[in-house]
């Protein structure tokens, strides 16, 4: 029986001493791509940032093709302020561990080197590779993302934000992703470049690549996945097929209990 893409078990993560999310079960199949919906602040970036290893686990599992990504020890003690816990306990999940593993995440806020051009900050993504290969065609950003051709030699600090955020998920596609998980793509966007970036990421789903995606362009997340993931209060409230997603003020009801008036 093949192991499912992605499994979590009982996650809880958060920062410091605060928890932000708790108990988060989830299974994602081979092929499968799958939307996060929910009110700001209430933890899908800090859920996704521990699926990835940026943050470490509280509790639970990460499980990616069937590997366990984190230790089964239990976190430590973070009680005092002006103690750096990371500087002398081993991380129960690292990063670039799960990175090679082919586990991708595009993070939300165009995380990138200012100083660097466009060409400069693609030829080191593909680093992140570790040797996969990938069908023909699946990385040809600069079919995918003409802009960046035009824009190759241009430090990223002097792009739009919306050609940043092309540089961002472009430069996770050339990480060859099995899974490559997007937190909020669209976000700030004019509508133009919205479009544009919502089309190409619609081809980066027929390309075969497996996907993850927080956004709160409900029209666009329903015509792109196969599951739609409620998350409320740092937890799963609700998990609707594609066929059974609602409209906006629907959903909001199904969120908040009440109608939108």
């Amino acid at each position: 029986m093949t192991a499912p893409l992605l499994e979590l078990r009982g996650l809880t993560g958060g920062y410091a001493q605060t928890q932000i999310f708790q108990g988060v079960d989830l299974v994602i199949e081979h092929g499968a791509t799958v939307g996060f919906f929910g009110p700001n602040g209430h933890g899908k970036t800090t859920l996704m940032k521990t699926i990835s290893g940026v943050l470490e686990p509280w509790s639970g599992d990460v499980i990616f093709e069937g590997r366990r990504m984190n230790r089964a020890a239990a976190r430590g003690s973070r009680r005092f302020r002006n103690f750096n816990y990371d500087a002398v306990t081993r991380r129960r999940m690292d990063p670039k561990d799960v990175a090679r593993a082919g586990l991708i995440h595009v993070a939300q806020g165009n995380l990138l080197f200012p100083e660097m051009t466009v060409t400069e900050v693609l030829s080191i993504a593909t680093l992140a590779a570790a040797g996969r290969s990938a069908p023909a065609g699946r990385t040809d950003v600069a079919a995918l993302f003409p802009r960046l051709a035009e824009r190759r030699h241009h430090k990223i600090r002097y792009l739009s934000g919306g050609e940043r955020q092309m540089v961002s998920i472009a430069a996770g596609l050339l990480a060859e992703p099995k899974l490559l998980i997007l937190d909020e793509p669209t976000l700030g966007l004019s509508p133009k470049l919205r479009l544009e970036l919502c089309q190409s990421i619609r081809q980066i789903k027929d390309m075969g690549v497996p996907l993850i995606v927080i956004d709160q362009d409900l029209a666009f997340l329903s015509a792109l996945i196969e599951r739609l993931y409620l998350f409320d209060h740092g937890r799963i409230a609700r998990v609707l097929a594609k066929d059974q997603i609602p409209g906006h003020d629907a959903l909001m009801s199904m969120l908040f209990g009440e109608a939108i008036e």
